[in-house]
């Protein structure tokens, strides 16, 4: 497991320093955002997948943990981060103003950044708890797909908004 600690290390710092940015883009473009519930929880939902990846890199970096435990840890991170996804997105659905309203919710919900990220993180505990140590490397796919997708909506919230 001591091989991963970089892996945690960089992409922990990572979702931190986009974490960050992410507030910056929220407070430039907060008179269309923070009217909207459609649009806070689109970014409630960024700060998820950015979150996410901070909590995925402290349990990779725990020292001498074992793989059951850790297992258990993304399962229910996994859970956690799915049910969160869920509920953000039906409260923007809810509150958006108009169907279709923003082109933003049209674009996530083509890549899917949401559903990939926390399914992969219950399928990459399950292989680890299971005992199979390779459950590792399927954690780096919902860790990338995090990260690429916070960036991609927050950068949608930056450039897709009218002010």
């Amino acid at each position: 497991m001591q091989d991963w600690v970089d892996f945690a290390t960089v992409a922990g710092a990572a979702a931190a320093s986009l974490t960050g940015l992410l507030f910056v883009a929220v407070s430039i473009k907060i008179d269309v955002i923070g009217p909207s519930p459609e649009l806070r929880n689109r970014a409630a939902q960024t700060l998820l997948l950015f979150g996410t990846v901070v909590f995925v890199s402290i349990v990779l970096a725990i020292p001498g943990q074992a793989y059951g435990p850790l297992g258990a840890e993304l399962i229910a991170l996994g859970a956690m981060t799915g049910g969160g996804m869920l509920a953000l997105d039906r409260r923007a659905r809810s509150g958006a103003e108009a169907p279709g309203a923003h082109s933003i919710a049209r674009v996530l919900d083509v890549i899917a950044p949401n559903a990939v990220t926390s399914v992969l993180i219950l399928v990459s505990g399950a292989v680890i708890a299971a005992g199979v140590h390779a459950g590792l490397y399927i954690l780096v796919v919902p860790v990338v797909t995090a990260l690429a997708g916070g960036v991609a909506s927050a950068w949608l919230l930056l450039t897709r908004l009218e002010a």
